[in-house]
């Protein structure tokens, strides 16, 4: 949550340009509006034509709803740089930790495994501890403990998921209701000047249509990156599940003394010789 709160701050506050510029932009253009809204269409439309627009022009004519498709696109770059750091592979499974278990095993040292494993701060780390502490209960205990404890380690993995998945239908919402204002005041400004110049008409439109796509991007970029990271999260507990379960099988084994052999049928052996 920390990190989550960091990443925003850092981006709020490298978007804190953006806010004024934007509203000073809106309220000129309210102001030129008042003066007279026919005047202006055409005025800016020449000035489109030689300069085009900046991407201060665009976020001032989609009016104040702008502001939240702004917080949630914060909100969602913020969640999918928290989940892409904390869903790293080699901080769930690090490689240099499997290798040092890996010997451990392969040794037989149940206590330098335990301390291992209750030193890392890792998903591996407390999957595998968590069988290990019920060796003595036989391998079917061991395996119900790592599954007890790979559902809690998913459940953090899946952490943030969800709320990523509802800040793309709150922007796509949000741009939606965008239009539906703008539409509202246009179709009062038919009431208030007719149909006389379809120009008036269209420019209140095209404004109308600036929130839905600003919040279709922001929502479809969060639908895509909340697809990839719920696969990586599955991806990741289906590993976490089967290296636990193959590296406490491999030590059950290992930790298992071997059987005196038999004496063949037929031969005597060195007592009853």
């Amino acid at each position: 949550m920390k990190k989550l709160l960091l990443w925003s701050f850092l981006l709020v506050s490298a978007s804190c340009w953006v806010i004024p510029l934007a509203t000073r932009d809106a309220a000129a253009q309210e102001a030129e509006g008042a003066a007279g809204i026919e005047e202006t269409v055409a005025l800016s439309e020449e000035e489109e034509s030689e300069t085009g627009r900046t991407l201060q022009d665009w976020y001032g004519m989609g009016g104040w709803i702008m502001h939240g498709i702004l917080g949630c696109s914060i909100l969602t770059l913020a969640l999918i740089l928290e989940r892409a750091w904390a869903l790293r592979r080699n901080g769930i499974i690090p490689g240099r930790l499997l290798g040092k278990l890996q010997g451990h095993i392969q040794r037989r040292e149940m206590s330098q495994l335990l301390t291992l494993c209750g030193g890392s701060n890792t998903s591996l780390a407390r999957v595998l501890r968590a069988g290990l502490i019920h060796f003595e209960r036989g391998l079917a205990e061991m395996q119900d403990a790592v599954e007890t404890a790979g559902s809690h380690e998913a459940t953090l993995l899946r952490r943030n998921l969800p709320m990523l998945a509802a800040l793309a239908n709150i922007a796509t919402m949000m741009g939606l209701l965008g239009t539906v204002l703008g539409m509202i005041e246009s179709f009062d400004l038919i009431a208030q000047t007719g149909t006389g110049d379809a120009r008036v008409v269209a420019g209140g439109i095209f404004q109308a249509l600036v929130t839905t796509a600003a919040g279709l991007m922001v929502g479809i970029t969060a639908i895509a990156a909340h697809s990839f990271l719920r696969r990586k999260v599955e991806v990741l507990e289906t590993d976490l599940d089967e290296i636990s379960f193959r590296m406490l099988e491999e030590f059950s084994l290992e930790r298992q003394e071997p059987a005196p052999a038999k004496a063949e049928a037929g031969q005597l052996t060195p007592a009853e010789a």
